[in-house]
């Protein structure tokens, strides 16, 4: 498996069920997927009475200020996303975050952001990769050349490395209330990068270990 396969893949898809009721989020989230980002942001903007604390409406703001080119816009409203309710939209804001710190090469400060998706999804193996990635080039002497973050094509790429021209919102939110996320404040040192790499590692090692003994079962002989 070539390293950093998954490296900036932006986690774009939908998680969740539309808005069931209507109102201005609803047709917000179908005028994003439209690629209608105008109305789009209008939409969400007023419907954020709907769910005020929910995490969902600023990330699909996001995602049509990503549309737009307008990254910084973007930022501020994914940073939003962290501090509310829904845990599959903070943890996709956090992991966005950190694909935006990639690409302005702020190592410390996307394996901060990678390191909050995984507080929050541990098992997504994308944000582990880009962590992994991002403690890697963090590591580099400073002198070193460091290769170019990969960048998507027509549009953000989805998971699987597909193009997607057209930005994908979340399209619901999170039914239960979550506690807020300890933020991404603080500095991420190398002493502590070595740890989250050395555990990265063997993480990796106890899962082929695993499969290995599931194959194992599975033929009913070892491997020798």
């Amino acid at each position: 498996m070539k390293r950093g396969a998954a490296l900036l893949v932006l986690t774009l898809t939908a998680l969740g069920a539309i808005y069931e009721w209507g109102g201005p989020a609803r047709k917000g989230v179908r005028a994003l997927r439209a690629h209608r980002l105008d109305e789009a942001l209008d939409a969400l903007r007023a419907g954020r009475s709907e769910m005020p604390s929910s995490a969902v409406i600023p990330y699909d703001e996001a995602l049509a200020h990503l549309g737009r080119g307008e990254a910084d816009s973007a930022q501020i409203r994914f940073g939003e996303a962290m501090t509310l309710r829904g845990d599959p939209a903070r943890a996709a804001a956090a992991y966005n975050m950190g694909n935006q710190s990639m690409r302005a090469m702020r190592f410390a400060e996307a394996a901060r952001y990678y390191r909050e998706a995984l507080r929050i999804t541990p098992r997504d193996l994308d944000a582990k990769r880009n962590l992994e990635e991002a403690i890697r080039r963090l590591r580099q002497p400073l002198g070193q050349p460091r290769r170019e973050p990969q960048a998507g094509g027509a549009g953000p790429p989805t998971p699987g490395g597909r193009e997607n021209p057209v930005p994908q919102p979340m399209g619901g939110g999170a039914k239960e209330p979550r506690q807020t996320p300890r933020g991404s404040s603080g500095e991420f040192t190398r002493e502590e990068a070595e740890q989250w790499l050395q555990a990265l590692e063997s993480e990796r090692r106890a899962r082929m270990h695993e499969d290995q003994g599931r194959r194992q079962e599975e033929t009913g002989h070892r491997d020798w």
